[in-house]
This record gives structure tokens, sequence and C-alpha cells, in this order.
């Protein structure tokens, strides 16, 4: 029987937890064109499944022959390639439609492009992409462009300048990109990328407990019928609501060697879980924040009681109120910690106080 669980980043994922609320929402805002979400920014740290998300909407979208979910890679040329992948990923109706388009000489095995006029590369491809979305549009058809992971690239910023000259013609396409906090705000600093900003922004939330409790007990139970309820939440509790944790921390109890899964097999993989946590998550989250970002979060794992009041904070860094609740915002806001009651915090990832205290403060030097 093969593995259920698969915690490969941005691979999709034979156990999927329940996002359907979210992901339908979404797909009729992006189909209504006239709403934020018609340019989508899909946000959050590494593991909270932005990519498996934005997938399942242009997999959704596809089923409706009026749409078509183009994948397209963060790299130089941007405009040039989305031209070519949409003029290959159309019907061969439609790709005579384009074939006859004035001034340009598009190949059947491809799109070669051979223009009369002596304008750069980009004019050129803007150009005959503007029109191959005017003759979609007279065929009632729509393009959901999806990028993975967006970031200030001259590519980018490339294709964002003509999205918004297409989006105020009244053209077909719609975008939807995944953003790690890093990135996003970097695009902030980039005046032609912030119109991306202002777009309908989807934060994922932290997987619910008894969705994750069901599906390991769901799960689990195929490969040993007579695992406990009480293995079962302990799982649950240890995943605690971070989507690449569910998936690791099953796919390492469904392949332990021993013939039943109990709480003497969840400590035996406890030592692998949390080192791929740390080794494939948190120690890039890490990295990304900046020093006082780090100097905050580290201040909260030494902490003697848990969660951690931010008076505590503001003593142990010698700092005011205010200057703490600003680090306390921008890490809410980066998803690395949560509220926990009034005047509270405390880290929104399993065993990220203990990746801390173990390496992560000898890793930045602090």
């Amino acid at each position: 029987m093969n593995n259920p669980f698969n915690p490969s980043f941005g691979m999709q994922p034979t156990v999927l937890l329940d996002r359907e609320r979210t992901l339908e929402t979404l797909v009729d805002d992006i189909k209504a064109m006239n709403t934020p979400y018609r340019t989508t920014l899909v946000y959050g740290v590494r593991g909270v499944g932005k990519t498996v998300f934005m997938n399942a909407v242009g997999k959704r979208l596809a089923e409706d022959p009026h749409w078509l979910a183009i994948h397209l890679i963060i790299g130089d040329n941007m405009v040039s390639r989305l031209t070519e992948l949409l003029y290959q990923q159309t019907t061969s109706r439609v790709q005579k439609l384009f074939n006859g388009i004035a001034g340009v000489d598009i190949s059947i095995g491809g799109v070669g492009v051979k223009f009369d006029l002596s304008n750069g590369q980009t004019s050129n491809y803007q150009y005959l992409l503007m029109q191959m979305l005017q003759i979609l549009k007279r065929e009632g058809q729509h393009v959901l462009v999806m990028i993975d992971e967006a970031q200030d690239t001259p590519g980018m910023v490339e294709l964002a300048s003509v999205y918004q000259v297409m989006i105020s013609q009244g053209l077909p396409i719609s975008i939807i990109m995944t953003g790690l906090p890093k990135n996003v705000q970097e695009l902030q600093n980039n005046h032609v990328l912030t119109f991306l900003l202002r777009s309908g922004r989807v934060d994922l939330l932290p997987l619910n407990y008894f969705d994750i409790r069901a599906q390991y007990q769901r799960e689990l139970s195929k490969r040993d019928p007579q695992i406990a309820p009480a293995t079962v939440r302990r799982a649950a509790l240890l995943a605690d609501g971070y989507a690449y944790a569910f998936q690791l921390l099953g796919f390492l109890l469904w392949r332990a060697p021993a013939e039943h899964i109990t709480e003497q097999t969840v400590d035996e993989v406890l030592p692998e879980y949390q080192a791929q946590l740390s080794r494939n998550a948190y120690s890039k989250m890490l990295e990304e924040l900046s020093t006082v970002d780090q100097q905050f979060v580290i201040a909260m794992a030494k902490a003697p009681d848990y969660p951690v009041s931010t008076t505590y904070l503001g003593r142990v860094l010698d700092k005011k109120p205010g200057y703490i609740g600003v680090y306390r915002r921008r890490l809410i806001d980066s998803q690395i910690i949560t509220t926990a009651g009034f005047g509270q915090v405390k880290f929104a990832f399993p065993l990220f106080k203990e990746f801390l205290l173990q390496d992560g403060q000898y890793l930045v030097g602090l």
C-alpha cells in the first residue's frame, strides 16, 4: 500500500485537508472579474500549502470550458513565454484565429513571431498577446495566469506593466500568485509591482485540529487498523495546524517499520520529524527575518513562561511598548507568531521554540 502522505514542497499530496469553502469562494470571485480577486495573492510562509491551493484553483477553473489556466514560471521574458503558452494550450480552432492576426506570422509548431514593425521584443509580444486576448474575448474565453512565488525580477516587472494595460482595456485575463513574506516585502519596494499588493489576498489559515485528527484516523487506520485514538490525537497535536508538518508526520508514521503505530512509534519518529522541520522550513524562515525580528523570536524562546507576555519581551529586550508592538505586528503579519490572549504571543509552528533553542540562535549568531 502506497504512503498517502507527501511532505515534498509544491507537490500535490494524495491526502488533502478541506479548504473547499475558501476555494469555492475564490473561484467565484475570480470568475466575477470585477472583484479585487481578479488579481489574487496567496500569502504565507513555506509549507502552509500555497502552491497546492493555487493549483487547486487552477484545476477548478480549467473545468469550466470558458477558462484556460496557464502556469508561468518566474524568470526573464515572461510576456513572450505567456504568449507562447497561450498559443500552445488553446484549441486548434482558436489557434487558427490567432494565425490570422495582421502583421504577425505564427508557426504551427509554436510561436515563431515575425513582425513588420521594428520595435523591441517586449512590445512586439505585448501587441501579439493583446491581440490574442481580444480574440479570446470575442470567443467568450478567459485566461488565468498562475505564478508560484512571485518576486521582484525584471520579468515580473515586465509582465506587471503589460498586465495593467490589459486590465485597463478590459481584456479577459486574471493572475493568481503565491508569495512568501520576504518576497512580498520586496515587491512593496518596486513602484511597478505595488499594484499587485492591492490585489485580493488569501491568507491560508492554520489547519483545523479536528480535521487533522480525522484525516490521521482515516488514513493511518489503513496502515494499522488497531491504532489507538490517543496516538492519533497526539499526532494531530504535534502537527499543530501546519500543513507541511501534517504531511511530514503522517509520512513518517506510515513508513515506520513496526507493525503497529503506537505512542512509542511517535516517540521514535519525533527526532526525524523535528530535524526535517528545522532543516526544510524553520532554518530558512529564521534566516529571512531581520536581525531585530530574530532577536524578538529568540527572546520568546528563552522566556520562562509560555505563551510569552509582551511586557516580558519589552523588559528583556529593553524596549518601549510601542517598539515591541511594531515588531509583534511584523511577526504576526509574517505568520511566524500568533496572539495567545491579551498581551501574549506564541509561535505559529510546532516545535519552533525547540528549534530556536537547539539550533536557531546559533545559526544566526544570537
